[in-house]
């Protein structure tokens, strides 16, 4: 039998109790503890470091990422030591993931309420010798004098969807009870064209829905009221599959190469919605029960780990998945901390790496209505591209990576506490700015474009994306920019963007070489996309109206900075606009409007994809993307 060893894990102080044999790495996961690792714990990516301060390990393959020197010192890889006896392991800042700056705000726009979830207050005639009516027969027939709606002749009734109503036998089930418990009035609660619940007396005031954006890196859920559509709350969390691997093809390869890959990453996004829907209702003081439907809207990738459907297929050519359409699942089967007969439904995808939250963006944005071109971009891990007008709708996804939510960056982290969040370069000195009071940790996104921005017009990055050498530098550059160019380890060049007297880990800063050329890869396939859209509806920036930036990443990026590095079209600034949580707001439009929803499965059979690994120009326009602007093309 093995033996049991506790590991204990500071800062955090957590303790947990794991078998010998056990990796460090599994060893933090299983405390719930999130530390970065972009291979999901497979040992290729190095950035798992932690320091063991007691205790005896087992190293396999560590000094493949680390020094000799700091192997010494029982600094390792979390993924490759495996746990041989009670263990105090340090998790340093620089591995950590914090939890980020999630964005909740989208689109808003006036919408006639008319939810998919709706409850009735029927007070029926009670039975009597002449009047012996089987109970469910009693309850139609009173529903349909209330609501003027027809009843079939096999007692089913007509819903303004003209389709008869549905009773499960599980329902039916509480009828009885339920009907006489308040002295035969009861609340009937329809889902479309199926009876879902029966509640005695009137609970018809008492009707809640819930939204949820599930991202790849973050989760977004929003408690509306389905009587009037008021937003009542909103709660995010970061996707704790993001221990598992920062990208979706890490998941889907995690899921798929696993015995109980696939369950455990259903079940973390499972857990992670029931905490979401347990704040909510407690902010909201409403009960559970009384949650009636949740929507949810993702990427394609995130909808099947979600419905725990195989995802293998969309990682191989040609990149197909289980399922397009919208699913309307019984929240039970899914373990949906709702009322047990509640429903859930999942917006219907587009393609492969298309998903349901681009069909809510469209949605939210309205640019299957619109008479001019736009463009609508979701920069994430995945980045998602919409170009079109109420005529032809095209799209396609970019595998952009995570650079820009801070990952594959030598300091880089998510948009948390202690984040730096803006660069600017003076006429004397480097200013930067933090996310809240802490010193700073480490880069997020919007600092790494402003980073890059600063040095190409400061002239230490080319167009090439290569930074100079302090000896390379142009004569006249200042010389508190000089000092700060510096060499670095393994890298070749590197600029110090916060010195180790003013950071928190009391290390430097930097940005260095490798960073640059990340971002390269990032913005080249996003801007080679975004060609390619253009190309295939055959217009110029001019022929498009507005640039739309949707989500966290979009909405606080600085456009004229995103525009020098090339990660945003040449155009007027005017013309490009924030749209917040655009896929939030499309969840939250299809939770209270079942025309919406409708017209979101139209936007799904409609919208054209293209797939950019086929395009005959995507590798030369990908590689021809990559340079800089040679000029600041701003105005």
């Amino acid at each position: 039998m093995k033996k049991r060893y506790k590991v204990t894990i500071k800062p955090d102080e957590k303790t947990v109790w794991v078998l010998e044999g056990t990796t460090i790495y599994e060893a933090i996961e299983e405390a719930g503890i999130i530390i970065k690792s972009e291979c999901g714990g497979s040992g290729v990516c190095g950035s798992c470091k932690v320091m063991v301060l007691d205790g005896q390990y087992e190293d396999h393959g560590s000094e493949r990422f680390i020094s000799q020197k700091e192997l010494d010192k029982n600094n390792l890889l979390a993924c490759r030591a495996v746990v041989k006896s009670n263990l105090t392991v340090d998790i340093p800042i620089t591995s950590r993931l914090f939890e980020q700056k999630i964005l909740t705000e989208g689109v808003e726009k006036e919408i006639e309420v008319s939810p998919w979830v709706q409850k009735y207050y029927v007070e029926t005639p009670k039975p009597t010798l002449e009047d012996q009516q089987f109970d469910l027969d009693r309850i139609l027939n009173t529903f349909q004098i209330q609501t003027n709606r027809k009843v079939q002749t096999n007692r089913k009734v007509c819903t303004d969807l003209s389709q008869p109503t549905q009773v499960s036998l599980d329902v039916l089930r509480l009828l009885p009870d339920a009907l006489r418990e308040e002295d035969f009035g009861v609340t009937v609660v329809l889902a479309g064209d199926e009876i879902i619940g029966l509640e005695s007396g009137n609970k018809s005031e008492h009707c809640y829905g819930v939204a949820i954006d599930i991202g790849t890196t973050t989760v977004v859920g929003y408690l509306l009221d389905l009587l009037n559509g008021q937003e009542l709350g909103v709660a995010s969390r970061t996707n704790p599959q993001t221990s598992i691997g920062d990208d979706v093809v890490t998941r889907i390869n995690y899921a798929s190469t696993n015995q109980d890959g696939l369950e455990k990453l259903h079940e973390k996004i499972i857990s992670c919605l029931n905490e979401i829907i347990d704040e909510l209702v407690k902010e909201a003081g409403i009960q559970k029960s009384d949650i009636y439907e949740v929507t949810t809207v993702g990427n394609t990738t995130m909808n099947h780990l979600f419905l725990k459907l195989n995802p293998k297929y969309l990682a191989l050519n040609p990149y197909v998945g289980v399922l397009r359409e919208g699913l309307s699942s019984r929240a039970g089967e899914l373990g949906i901390a709702i009322n047990p007969h509640g429903r859930v439904y999942s917006m219907p995808n587009i393609a492969g790496f298309v998903g349901g939250d681009t069909v809510a963006v469209i949605l939210a944005s309205q640019i299957h209505k619109s008479k001019e071109i736009k463009f609508a971009i979701d920069i994430g891990t995945n980045g998602e591209l919409v170009m079109g007008n109420r005529e032809r709708l095209i799209a396609c996804s970019t595998a952009a990576g995570p650079a820009f939510e801070g990952a594959r960056i030598t300091y880089g982290m998510r948009a948390s506490n202690g984040a730096i969040e803006k660069v600017v370069i003076d006429k004397d000195d480097v200013e930067i700015n933090t996310i809240g009071t802490s010193k700073p940790i480490g880069i997020c996104g919007t600092a790494l474009i402003d980073s890059i921005a600063e040095l190409l017009k400061a002239g230490i990055i080319d167009k090439n994306g290569r930074m100079k050498k302090a000896d390379e530098l142009p004569d006249n550059t200042p010389s508190f920019i000089r000092k700060r160019v510096i060499n670095h380890e393994h890298h070749r060049s590197s600029f110090v963007l916060v010195t180790g007297t003013m950071s928190r880990s009391g290390k430097d800063i930097l940005l260095t070489q490798k960073d640059v050329r990340e971002t390269q890869l990032a913005k080249g396939a996003i801007a080679a996309g975004y060609k390619i859209l253009k190309d295939t509806l055959g217009i110029d920036d001019k022929d498009i109206k507005e640039v739309l930036l949707a989500g966290a990443f979009g909405n606080y990026i600085r456009r004229e900075q995103a525009k020098r590095i090339g990660l945003l079209p040449d155009i007027s600034t005017r013309r490009i606009k924030f749209i917040g949580n655009a896929a939030g707001s499309g969840a939250k439009m299809a939770l209270i409007s079942r025309k919406l929803r409708q017209e979101a499965l139209e936007i799904s059979n409609n919208t054209e994809y293209i797939e950019l690994a086929v395009s005959k120009d995507f590798h030369k326009t990908f590689a021809e993307a990559m340079y800089f602007p040679e000029a600041d093309t701003t105005h």
